[in-house]
């Protein structure tokens, strides 16, 4: 059909191998069991997610200041939540998070208790390719590190527009190709391991120059899309009528990403680095910041199967044990508070468990 973008969506075998990969994280995160032996211990990780913690409250902070609305919410690629608990307790905003991996959306209640911070979003496991909310939900929509985990940006940025309400989508921490880079040779230790750690950071800078890094993210899978052109990441992007990105190069270079490349993005095109940034979708009036978020739920099934692939969202109400679409009457499982919103031949492929008995 016109239009349609499968191929350049994850495969069920990419988005088994995230839900593996990250099964493991979340016992040795919250356990401290070590499944994966060369990624953070533990204690290393809640120091990590600690300073991330501290770092989303400035930045929602300053976006606050902005007069930009952070309530209702939605957060992409949640995983343990650390980000929606400081806009649900710091900000007093209502929201969703969502992630593919169910293991990583439970174990946030360890981490709400960790950072003392009680209050939770909604949390729903789905796939974003195919994200089962109502077409102009949410007023703020924002993710960090999860784009570069398709195989192309455009789908995704898509159906990202697609559930913005007449607001803004904030990104930051994506990767975006570096002209300079020739991988002469393949590190024979992971990115993340203690072995690389110990390395001088000089050292492990000039590396990532001349040589192929190895993670587990890969090893599992996981789309692992560092290659991404500025080129590619403009034309994503178009479809919001505002935006204001940024590039950063070895923590300290900086220049804005306008309509095309300009000189002044010469040495951030070479070097390679971060980008991130905030985008404003117009039209229409500001969505009701008390809004019920189970009114915001659209059946996925029922997505999937109108023609354009939003416009018959058929709405789910709360039954006992999840959640029943009123069109098609599939219900969808509700375990340990995390809400399953995939497509139901995609739950059968990859959460047999959770599936309802026929």
């Amino acid at each position: 059909m016109p239009g349609d973008h499968r191929e350049l969506r994850q495969t069920i075998d990419h988005l088994k191998g995230e839900i593996a990969f990250r099964a493991k994280l979340a016992v040795q995160h919250v356990s401290g069991e070590v499944l994966l032996p060369d990624y953070y211990r533990k204690g290393d990780h809640d120091r990590i997610l600690q300073g991330r913690v501290e770092a989303t409250r400035r930045k929602m902070q300053e976006l606050a200041a902005l007069d930009i609305p952070l309530s209702p919410f939605l957060e992409l690629g949640a995983e343990r939540g650390q980000r929606s608990l400081v806009l649900t307790n710091d900000f007093g905003a209502t929201g969703v998070a969502v992630d593919i991996s169910f293991h990583q959306l439970r174990s946030m209640e360890h981490f709400a208790r960790l950072f003392e911070r009680p209050r939770l979003p909604l949390r729903v496991c789905c796939d974003a390719n195919q994200l089962p909310f109502k077409s102009n939900s949410f007023p703020f929509v924002f993710c960090y590190e999860f784009l570069h985990h398709f195989p192309a940006l455009g789908p995704i940025v898509q159906e990202i527009h697609r559930v913005t309400a007449a607001g803004w989508f904030y990104f930051d921490e994506e990767p975006f190709r570096r002209a300079a880079k020739v991988a002469l040779y393949r590190q024979r230790s992971k990115i993340y391991s203690q072995d690389t750690m110990r390395k001088h950071p000089y050292l492990r800078l000039l590396e990532s120059f001349i040589s192929e890094p190895r993670c587990d993210e890969v090893e599992h899978g996981v789309i692992e899309n560092e290659e991404l052109s500025l080129a590619q990441w403009q034309s994503a992007l178009s479809v919001f009528e505002q935006r204001d990105i940024e590039l950063v190069s070895l923590d300290r270079l900086r220049s804005k990403l306008g309509p095309r490349i300009r000189v002044g993005n010469f040495l951030n095109y070479f070097l390679g680095g971060s980008i991130g940034g905030l985008c404003r979708k117009l039209g229409g009036p500001r969505k009701d910041v008390q809004v019920n978020l189970g009114e915001m739920l659209a059946c996925p099934d029922c997505l999937a199967a109108s023609p354009t692939g939003r416009a018959e969202e058929a709405s789910l109400f709360e039954v006992p044990g999840g959640y029943r679409c009123l069109q098609c009457g599939f219900t969808y499982p509700c375990s340990e508070g995390v809400v399953f919103l995939l497509p139901s031949a995609k739950l059968q492929q990859l959460y047999p468990a959770f599936c309802p008995s026929p």
